[in-house]
């Protein structure tokens, strides 16, 4: 089998989204239990820590399988898991050499033990389906108290049923928190009118996670034997990659695209965004300048019934996704329908479509203006750092013309980077934003698997803004993101406003989904970054130096509640910047055209703090929204939190932007009445 060798460097949490895209999955090899330990070695070989297999990984293995088949524990019993969580030494011995003979007959038994409890499980939702459900959907669930057995926050593992009546409790649980998510998302009257479509929505998404270990494709019928081992394969890869740490996987080519589109922002396909809805598939969103935007004759909200002339009624999100992918300049018919205006019947439209290349906009870099006093405050809301080098699609780039076009607006007197649930990217890409506002210096120094460190440094010596800066955060600021706001507060050329503190990812992955000669994907932790007061943001975060609190405030959520999470440690400071990494021969250009503007550490802003943080406090204290999220968690729910944040964030800036111009008011002064002094004293 065919393994890539080339990486390249991100550093991002893991993505969540689906877009219609054509992709590799029709050629790609499909895996065979054999190709396990060749994929693993390859794997091993750039991992931060973990350099072979051992005993520990492989018990770990086996708790991931059950977290990633079963993580709410409404499926399986703890009598029925437990001999997979209390090996002896004598059977991980075993287990070794199978493995080392690309054998795994207790992933198999495990397997065979998942698929009774499936069927165990069809029988309690088809039991509970005859029942009167009408008391689920007219309950407020939302506000419903914990019981002993619930799970606190969907973070936290809940420990394994111990009979099958408490399986069925836990489904009918399952079930109402479902239909209070149904009923935020399209209103109660509407779900509440529409009883059995909601649960035939919720029967047919327990279907599709069941499906893959009963291997069975999208229409109930059994994979072939080739298809059934590579599922398997993939099953028992995802398992042991991620016993590594918090962020090693194995990515099927659905995820892996799903990455490169993140990373390169561009695609090839349709350009159309599907969901699944208890209608059916519905376009939510169409890629602008993509084949179905360009069209004219879709519009969002259509429903898609058929493709290629085959109906899509009961066929898994999957296989929709399957049948909308193929080569660029290949043909598409769609059928789609369209709700009528007087609530009559549908209207049918029928597209033929040509798939394309297109470049993918969303998410990119966002910009808006608020005025204040003598010009305007910028907010740059960015949500990854994403790098396509065939069409100079760059964070930096946009992020640049972002400060250059609120220029143009008025005078740019304060500048808010949102990133706040900014998951990550390149790392080069962190590097560059963060440039973008100081001179010269290191900004990651990056330590891998090897022992090697590595130096990024910002080097063009220029700055595309140098005023009061805020870097806006939560606990879903992530990775790169953490590198820019670490970064910034490190040499005081930023605060950080938002939650207590950041997700704590400080972890490097390498990974082969922008490879196009990929045959196989997965992303490997290779190393831990630092910024340059030597601190790495791993487990702890980014500290916020002026609190406000974001919709995750109450969250569980971050490097900390993951399995198998990296460390934390420090390593000396880079401010003085000794070049020990530079070979000797470039050292002369770096001392003539590097070293004269390195960033120097501020302090004005650090003075500034305790005053900035009293006025916030106070504000935040009067503010009855706000009071009313922070002293209870369901005030979540009726409370404009992102609203409340970004509001905040200004009146932050417009102190800090005050603070600044009595600040230069008193150094007039200063130098003014030492001016008279020395007119005088002549």
């Amino acid at each position: 089998m065919r393994v890539i060798n080339q990486f390249r460097l991100f550093v991002s949490t893991c993505f969540c989204f689906i877009f219609v895209f054509n992709s590799c999955v029709a050629d790609s090899q499909l895996l065979k239990t054999e190709d396990v330990n060749t994929i693993m070695k390859q794997i091993f070989s750039q991992h931060y820590d973990k350099k072979e297999m051992t005993a520990s990984i492989l018990k770990k293995s086996f708790n991931v399988y059950v977290d990633q088949f079963d993580p709410d524990r409404v499926y399986l019993l703890e009598s029925e898991i437990h001999p997979f969580f209390s090996f002896t030494d004598s059977q991980v011995e075993q287990f070794m050499s199978q493995y080392q003979q690309g054998k795994f007959p207790e992933y198999q038994q495990l397997n065979d033990i998942i698929q009774k409890a499936i069927g165990r499980a069809r029988t309690i939702r088809g039991t509970l389906e005859k029942e009167n459900l009408s008391p689920l959907f007219l309950k407020d669930n939302s506000q419903q108290t914990p019981t002993e057995d619930e799970w606190s926050d969907p973070d936290l593992k809940r420990p394994f049923a111990k009979s099958e009546s408490q399986l069925a409790q836990r489904t009918k649980q399952v079930l109402a928190q479902f239909i209070t998510t149904e009923k935020q998302r399209y209103g109660g009257p509407y779900v509440i009118d529409r009883q059995d479509q909601t649960i035939r929505l919720f029967e047919r998404r327990s279907k599709d996670h069941e499906n893959q270990y009963l291997f069975l494709n999208e229409n109930g019928s059994a994979m072939s034997d080739a298809e059934k081992e590579n599922a398997f394969t993939m099953h028992v890869l995802k398992a042991l990659a991620s016993s590594l740490d918090a962020h090693t996987t194995v990515l099927n080519p659905a995820e892996a695209y799903d990455m490169r589109l993140r990373l390169e922002k561009e695609m090839q396909g349709i350009g159309i965004v599907i969901q699944s809805t208890r209608n059916g598939y519905v376009i939510s969103q169409m890629v602008k300048d993509g084949p179905a935007a360009k069209n004219g004759e879709i519009k969002e909200h259509d429903r898609l019934v058929s493709i290629d002339g085959t109906a899509l009624q009961g066929l898994s999100l999957e296989k929709v996704t399957e049948m909308l992918q193929g080569k660029q300049g290949s043909k598409i018919n769609l059928v789609l329908k369209r709700p009528a205006n007087d609530g009559k019947e549908e209207k049918v439209v029928n597209v033929s479509l040509v798939r394309e290349e297109i470049a993918v906009n969303d998410d990119r870099a966002l910009m808006q203006s608020i005025p204040v006093d003598g010009g305007i405050i910028g907010l740059i809301k960015l949500d990854s750092f994403y790098e396509n080098d065939k069409d100079n699609v760059t964070s930096e780039n946009d992020v640049r013309d972002a400060i250059k076009k609120l220029d143009q607006k008025g005078k740019l007197r304060g500048l808010i980077l949102d990133l706040r649930e900014n998951s990550g990217g390149f790392l080069s890409q962190a590097v560059k934003v963060a440039g973008l506002f100081i001179t010269n210096g290191v900004v990651v120094v990056s330590k891998y698997f090897n022992g090697e460190e590595h130096f990024y440094r910002d080097m063009d010596g220029k700055l595309a803004y140098d005023g009061p800066l805020i870097v806006l955060t939560s606990k879903a600021t992530a990775s790169a993101a953490e590198i820019v706001a670490q970064a910034l507060q490190d040499y005081g050329v930023a605060i950080i406003v938002g939650d207590e503190h950041t997700y704590g990812k400080g972890t490097i992955q390498s990974q082969t989904a922008t490879d196009d000669k990929a045959s196989t994907f997965f992303k490997v932790t290779v190393g831990k970054y630092y910024t340059v007061s030597g601190k790495t943001p791993q487990i702890q975060g980014v500290k916020a130096d002026v609190v406000v609190p974001s919709p995750f405030a109450h969250e569980m959520m971050g490097e900390e509640h993951l399995d198998y999470p990296l460390k934390p440690d420090v390593i000396p400071s880079s401010y003085d910047d000794d070049l020990s990494d530079v070979t000797p021969n470039l050292k002369p250009w770096y001392m003539r055209y590097y070293a004269p503007t390195v960033q120097h550490k501020k302090s004005f802003w650090d003075n500034m703090l305790p005053e900035l943080k009293k006025n916030s406090q106070v504000r935040i204290s009067q503010n009855k929204g706000y009071q009313a999220f922070l002293n209870s968690k369901a005030g979540a729910q009726a409370v404009d939190v992102e609203g409340l944040q970004i509001a905040e964030a200004v009146f932050v800036m417009k102190d800090m932007i005050r603070l600044q111009a009595d600040h230069r008011d008193d150094e007039t002064n200063l130098r003014e009445t030492a001016a008279k002094g020395n007119a005088q004293t002549q």
